[in-house]
């Protein structure tokens, strides 16, 4: 004779909502959970609130094709294990977020109820395997502006104790991380100038030597017109002259002068410059066109 039907949801001692359920083992197959149980990373050094335009667009993807990507979380209980100071901050979440901070804020924007998850317990493992995944997220996979990279590579670096170890965890080399920290240094204003591309890297890459009420009078100075020896050549009556002719090829040295100038005029200055803007691998590639060239002009090879 059959035993009696149960009804295995009389059994259930807890909430039946997905996301209270906090797995114990390790997880790497997508799962959903109510967005108001996903808190922010309040580590994340991306500044969501000047970045509107992206997450609305990413918004209404949502809307149109749903999420494509799930966002990387952990279990509140290992967060709090390894930064029990930001209690406060997550709230009453259930799970906090690793990766995909813009996901999460469009989600919200999108006012969708649930997002796609998954749950990864390794990230968690420390306080700096949590800094570095957060990271090399905004790092590699889409550009921060150069302060918050700077802070970012700061949390890094406070982690793992130093700049080369935060280096090796991202894969860049110890000067570009220098660097990096060397913009925390700049005035706001001088910072806001670099943030909105409006002043390249390389300008304000040693401005942090001076007292920051005098930064931003010597960025002004850098940035005046040049001198008017590089614009000789539309001074010349004729340019089918020679003297127009070695106008232009004087314009030109200069203005490749200039430009070793302003990488710093010394050959470990420059390579300082280039491996603020270079990756490890175009750096590799730039190595090797020049030792080639220099071979080439040594053999005679045009």
């Amino acid at each position: 004779m059959a035993g009696k039907r149960i009804n295995l949801s009389d059994l259930a001692t807890e909430p039946s909502v997905p996301e209270a359920r906090v797995p114990s083992f390790a997880e790497s197959s997508p799962r959903t959970a109510r967005v108001q149980q996903v808190a922010a990373n309040p580590l994340n050094t991306r500044d969501l609130t000047s970045d509107h335009a992206k997450i609305a667009s990413i918004a209404e993807s949502m809307r149109l094709h749903g999420q494509l990507q799930p966002c990387t979380v952990v279990a509140r209980r290992d967060f709090l294990r390894i930064f029990p100071e930001h209690e406060v901050a997550i709230g009453s979440a259930t799970w906090v977020q690793v990766t995909g901070g813009r996901r999460r804020a469009a989600a919200v924007l999108a006012e969708r109820p649930t997002l796609d998850i998954v749950v990864k317990p390794d990230l968690a493992t420390s306080r700096e395997s949590w800094v570095s995944a957060t990271a090399a997220e905004n790092l590699d996979r889409e550009n921060l502006d150069p302060v918050e990279e700077a802070r970012a590579v700061q949390l890094l670096v406070k982690e793992c104790g130093t700049g080369k170890a935060a280096a090796e965890r991202l894969g860049r080399t110890a000067p570009w991380v220098t660097q990096r920290l060397n913009l925390l240094k700049l005035a706001p204003e001088v910072q806001a100038l670099v943030r909105t591309g409006e002043v390249a890297l390389r300008e304000a890459r040693d401005l942090h030597q001076l007292p920051a009420e005098e930064q931003l009078q010597a960025l002004r100075r850098r940035q005046e017109p040049a001198e008017p020896e590089l614009t000789a050549v539309n001074q010349a009556d004729d340019p089918s002259t020679e003297d127009a002719k070695e106008s232009v090829q004087r314009q030109r040295r200069s203005g490749f002068a200039s430009a070793v100038r302003r990488l710093g005029g010394t050959p470990v200055k420059i390579a300082e410059s280039l491996s603020m803007e270079l990756s490890p691998a175009e750096l590799r590639e730039l190595a090797e066109l020049l030792l080639r060239s220099t071979d080439d002009s040594k053999a005679g090879r045009p």
